[in-house]
């Protein structure tokens, strides 16, 4: 929680408005504002400079914090449920445990932040600066992720049921384990991502690019994969049963022990007669 007396002191420094935050900031770059555990909910912060900032376990819920420069800083723990964060910069940011469930994460540059374990339940995170991002055993289901940026991403053990990927680019993220099933991935980019054991029953993922992808054991069934591009896949005991494989590409692909049973693969090029 940090010292108690630092963050009150810290607290009412923030009370006095943006513009003697910002001069207290300037004149004393050398010290990390402590607002951990402080009562921010539904604060108009859009003007602060809140980068470097320790907010662990603070109470965020439905602030405003559109833009934000909160490169650097903790949140862990924080409850940002139903916070505006349109736009913020957040490189390198902790949010780990954080409750971000229906927050507005439109825009957002997280590059390389740390969101592992945190509640992003139905939130929006549309074109999304993800890259690099640690989001393992992350609740992130129903969320919205149209042409979010998810490169080189750990999001192993994460859930994801039902989520908007649409567009996203996943190119060799990390989804050991994940839970997909019901998934709208349409033209998404996993090229080189690791899908092993991944459980991506009934996903929606045509035209999505599953270049050289390893889904060793991967659980695809009464998936519609219409046109995917599974080139050089090791898709090696996957469950491809009941899937549409219709106009999908399997050249150099490996199907070792999987299962096609009921599967379409009306027009597919590759797969195996």
């Amino acid at each position: 929680m940090g010292n108690p007396t630092r963050a009150g002191e810290h607290l009412a420094l923030l009370y006095r408005g943006a513009d003697a935050w910002g001069q207290w900031r300037d004149h004393h770059r050398h010290i990390r504002p402590n607002l951990a555990g402080c009562n921010l909910g539904q604060m108009d912060l859009r003007a602060f400079d809140l980068s470097y900032t320790d907010l662990t376990s603070a109470n965020l819920q439905s602030a405003n914090l559109q833009g934000v420069n909160l490169s650097n800083s903790l949140l862990c723990g924080a409850n940002l449920v139903e916070a505006q964060l349109t736009g913020i910069t957040g490189i390198s940011i902790n949010f780990r445990d954080a409750q971000l469930a229906r927050a507005d994460l439109r825009d957002a540059n997280l590059i390389g932040g740390d969101l592992g374990g945190t509640v992003l339940i139905e939130a929006e995170l549309s074109r999304a600066n993800l890259i690099g991002c640690l989001l393992k055993n992350a609740d992130i289901r129903r969320a919205e992720m149209e042409a979010a940026r998810l490169n080189r991403a750990d999001l192993s053990d994460a859930e994801l049921e039902s989520a908007n990927l649409i567009q996203a680019s996943l190119c060799q993220a990390n989804l050991t384990h994940a839970k997909l099933m019901g998934a709208y991935l349409y033209g998404a980019d996993l090229s080189r991502a690791n899908l092993r054991s991944a459980l991506c029953a009934q996903a929606y993922m045509v035209r999505a690019n599953l270049e050289d992808i390893n889904a060793e054991g991967i659980d695809l069934s009464w998936s519609n994969l219409s046109k995917v591009n599974f080139k050089g896949a090791n898709l090696r005991g996957a469950n491809l049963r009941g899937t549409r494989l219709h106009r999908a590409q399997f050249n150099q692909t490996c199907l070792d022990g999987a299962v096609w049973e009921l599967a379409d693969f009306q027009q597919a090029r590759g797969f195996p007669a």
